[in-house]
């Protein structure tokens, strides 16, 4: 079937602009001209600026934006891409961002602590001596590790967010991966195929003929690319969503399939056993691409070394991070050593149990991967999967048949499932079944994860890794927990004691939050530097407070996993006030930190911000590498420019390479080399059994299922499996992008300025709670309030806050409060930064609810006043909320 082409470009043409200029009724002066008088390419004497959107929300959409009186008035929608179908990008959220990038919560001047310890405002040559002067001395006392950096994302900002990478990078400081500490970070990626990510861009969504979402809730959190669905259904494809909970996604589903909490993997393994017992499986995939043939050590568990195997001997020439295993050739009927340089194919042999002589005189009975898979397998009939999921079992039957016959099919796999304890083993089970199913490297097939915007898709090394760079990083989980005594990361040896956060609201807005706001009372985080255009919370309680400019109001290059366009955001108004681009801030901290540094950061004036991040931005496409050096900052003034890629179409097919020219897993993660990441799949092929001691003492060396909050919650306190008998998900709001756009008027307005509580019914009525009721969600760690909402789309153990709320909204709590940042020991086995590392695990967080005593207090909620007050820093954040 031929996909409509229902122009929406025409659409645009006749709504964007009427949707721009609503989005900024705020700003628009009486008397202006209506929206249709502004579709001119100049509108009242002025021109709209192309430039980009670009909060974490992987859309990165192209906009226009036209300026008055040094505010930016009137935003629309660029719909300039040339792949006509990626027109237009937007929501409401992107189209209103003027109300706070002009509203009252704007940061505009330096902040510093004076001597009584009060915030007050300063000129810049105060607070940069201020911060440097802090920072320089906690580094002489306690290591340059001690000083910890929070960025809030790489892909948002290459040049402007990239200086502070940088900056860490001088100086040796440990960054804190924004993709592990935001939970984003999909565990079962670098444990299966190697690398960090592989995902399908959203326009090959359209090609695929069936997809299966697994607690991704696509028409909310990917608002400019869901259309790509709808397009395939269109298409004569369909869409299959799974989920505890009804949603938009769930909606426009042609299937909801409502699956019991964290039982996705159950549901994966036995679509797996169907599609094996049903000979649906793609025998030639498995044995080409993956481990299953390699042979195991039936005593150790582990896999068979060629070089250990009486007659045979390793490939030669393979480098330190490949091994060379055993599997059983059937066409010789013997035993062979399997070269982990090339995936050719072969007559080896998927099950079987082997006698395998050993060099030293002894022979062990081994069986292959997919034979032990097939035993694992066993326990996950559809019967048994459909206790543990809460479904029919014919339904997992149907299902799976479905997939296994009809291509390509497309599993997209969202934080809902992937942000629990163990997330890894769920993705490593749907993996499974992508690969079973031969989907990999194919147009439109395979498995995508959507949640954060960390992969990095160019070389950033020209800018972002200075000469003499020191590089360190550490996971924030093991300043909450303690060093354990499987990390891998270097902790400092005195912990955090410094911590520079650039464009966050930890204080708020990470699962860490308790920690941080206490560390901070008592001194034991020393110094606390913020970069940030708005007046958070961490703002407040800064040590230092550094304003910088938002987007539209500096140079800055951004990409995106979702889309193939790399774009600028370009300037558009000045920053205002004495806000400054970041690129001179971090200039000028540096050399104040370390004179001697001046050769590394040339310092520049000011108002020469701009030609400095225009030389930056010529350096990075110039050394970017064959993805982007083809791009020209003239062509990115223009308009979107594509990356590029390997294989030949219109569309980049994730691991072409490795299922047609027969290259060795894994695929690079930048900026790491591919010799760093190849050791986490040392055979060269898709890994689904791990021989690591830890999966085998947890018995996760092949993928399972395990029940939530078994590991955790009731590990740590037997008590909670009665105290807290509800599973608490912090779902992603239409309204915000994380805490982004929380106090824009226009979304708060929507939202009856009141964050809200989902409960079923039936939950709510065992508590004797009613709709409207003022109710605190609370465990052991913490509470947060708001007003309840009884739906029978949420599953009846479920409670559901939606992410993002400022504390000022709902009475000084802060609903990471009940969470707790778990190390699962799988996650250490290695780490390398943002790649292999400790996750977040949002969703492991066991609550219950209740009536609050004296029901809603009356909060503040005036957003035409700052929630700091009249002055900088004039309110305390205990005063967050405080009744009015």
């Amino acid at each position: 079937m031929e996909l409509p082409d229902i122009s929406r470009r025409t659409f645009v043409a006749t709504t964007a602009v009427a949707a721009g200029g609503a989005a900024v009724g705020l700003g628009v002066a009486a008397g202006a001209q209506p929206a249709d008088a502004l579709t001119p390419a100049e509108p009242l004497g002025g021109s709209w600026v192309r430039t980009t959107c670009s909060p974490n929300c992987t859309g990165a959409c192209g906009i226009e934006a036209w300026a008055e009186d040094g505010q930016v008035r009137l935003v629309r929608q660029a719909a300039d891409y040339p792949y006509e179908h990626y027109n237009p990008r937007g929501c409401l959220k992107g189209l209103s961002f003027n109300t706070i990038q002009h509203g009252p919560d704007r940061l505009t001047t330096p902040l510093i602590r004076d001597e009584a310890g009060n915030q007050v405002e300063a000129d810049w040559d105060t607070a940069l001596d201020d911060a440097a002067g802090r920072l320089r001395a906690i580094m002489d006392k306690y290591g340059p590790n001690s000083v910890g950096v929070i960025y809030q994302v790489q892909g948002t900002g290459h040049i402007q967010k990239g200086a502070l990478v940088r900056i860490a990078n001088t100086f040796g400081w440990s960054v804190i991966g924004g993709y592990e500490l935001n939970g984003d970070l999909p565990m079962f990626w670098p444990e299966t195929f190697g690398c960090q990510s592989e995902e399908l861009e959203s326009y090959c969504w359209e090609d695929s003929r069936l997809t299966l979402i697994f607690g991704s809730n696509i028409m909310v959190t990917r608002m400019p690319d869901a259309h790509f669905l709808t397009y395939s259904q269109e298409a004569g494809g369909k869409v299959i969503y799974f989920d505890p909970n009804y949603s938009a996604s769930a909606e426009k589903a042609d299937e909801w399939v409502r699956i019991a909490p964290d039982s996705d993997g159950a549901f994966a393994l036995a679509m797996a056993k169907v599609i094996i017992d049903e000979n649906l499986y793609d025998a030639h995939f498995m044995a080409t691409y993956t481990d299953s043939p390699l042979l195991i050590n039936g005593e150790t568990g582990k896999r068979i070394l060629a070089d250990d195997v009486a007659g045979l001997s390793a490939t030669p020439g393979i480098p330190d991070y490949r091994s060379s295993f055993v599997a059983f050739d059937e066409a010789a009927g013997a035993l062979a050593a399997v070269t982990p340089l090339e995936l050719p194919d072969n007559s080896f042999a998927l099950t079987g149990t082997y006698d395998v002589p050993l060099k030293d005189g002894t022979t062990v009975q081994a069986k292959t991967g997919f034979q032990l898979l097939v035993e694992r397998l066993a326990d996950y009939t559809p019967e048994a999967a459909a206790e543990i999921c809460g479904i029919d079992a014919d339904d997992i039957v149907r299902i799976a048949r479905e997939a296994a016959t009809v291509k390509p099919m497309h599993i997209i796999f969202g934080g809902g499932t992937q942000q629990w304890y163990h997330g890894d083993l769920k993705g490593r089970a749907c993996a499974l079944v992508a690969c079973l199913t031969g989907n990999i490297g194919q147009l439109g097939g395979g498995i995508s994860t959507y949640v954060g915007q960390y992969k990095t898709r160019f070389n950033t090394a020209s800018w972002m890794v200075p000469p003499d760079a020191v590089k360190a990083s550490c996971p924030f989980h093991y300043a909450v927990n303690g060093p354990t005594p499987l990390m891998k990361a270097t902790y400092p040896k005195d912990g955090f004691k410094a911590l520079v956060v650039g464009w966050g609201n930890p204080l708020e807005q990470h699962n860490v939050a308790n920690w941080l706001r206490e560390a901070l009372a008592s001194n034991d985080i020393e110094c606390l530097v913020c970069l940030d255009f708005q007046r958070t919370l961490t703002v407040a309680e800064a040590t230092v407070a550094l304003p910088c400019a938002s987007w539209y109001e500096k140079t800055e290059l951004t990409t995106t996993p979702l889309h193939p366009w790399v774009q600028l955001q370009q300037r558009v108004v000045d920053p205002p006030g004495q806000a400054r681009e970041e690129i001179w801030i971090l200039t000028e901290l540096a050399d104040r930190i370390d004179p001697a540094k001046e050769a590394v950061w040339p310092r520049f004036a000011p108002e020469d911000s701009e030609a400095k991040a225009d030389e930056v931005l010529a350096l990075l496409l110039r050394e970017g590498g064959p993805t982007i050096n083809h791009l020209t900052p003239e062509m990115l003034r223009e308009g979107p420019g594509k990356l590029a890629h390997a294989n030949p179409g219109e569309k980049r097919i994730p691991f072409w390479e490795q299922v047609n020219e027969r290259i060795p897993f894994p695929t690079v993660s930048r900026p790491n080399p591919l010799d760093v990441t190849s050791k986490f799949v040392r055979s060269g092929r898709i890994e689904f059994y791990r021989d690591e001691d830890v999966f085998l003492e947890l018995d996760e060396q092949l993928p399972r299922y395990k029940p939530p909050f078994e590991d955790t919650e009731y590990a740590a306190d037997p008590a909670a499996r009665e105290l807290y008998p509800l599973g608490y998900t912090t779902r992603n709001s239409a309204f915000r992008v994380h805490a982004t756009y929380v106090n824009d008027p226009f979304m708060l307005e929507m939202q009856d300025n009141t964050p809200k509580v989902w409960l079923n019914p039936a939950t709510a009525a065992e508590r004797n709670l009613k709709n409207g009721d003022w109710v605190e969600v609370y465990n052991s760690r913490g509470t947060v309030q708001g007003q309840l909402v009884e739906d029978p789309g949420v599953y009846p153990t479920q409670c559901i806050f939606d992410q993002g709320w400022w504390s000022h909204y709902d009475n000084g709590t802060s609903y990471n409060s009940l969470i707790w940042p778990w190390i699962n020991p799988t996650n250490e086995v290695y780490y390398l930064v943002s790649v292999w590392s400790p996750n977040m695990a949002w969703n492991e967080t066991a609550c219950n609810v209740r009536l609050c005593e004296g029901g809603r207090p009356q909060v503040v909620t005036d957003t035409g006043k700052s929630i700091l007050g009249d002055g900088a820093g004039a309110a305390s954040p205990i005063e967050y909320g405080k009744e009015a």
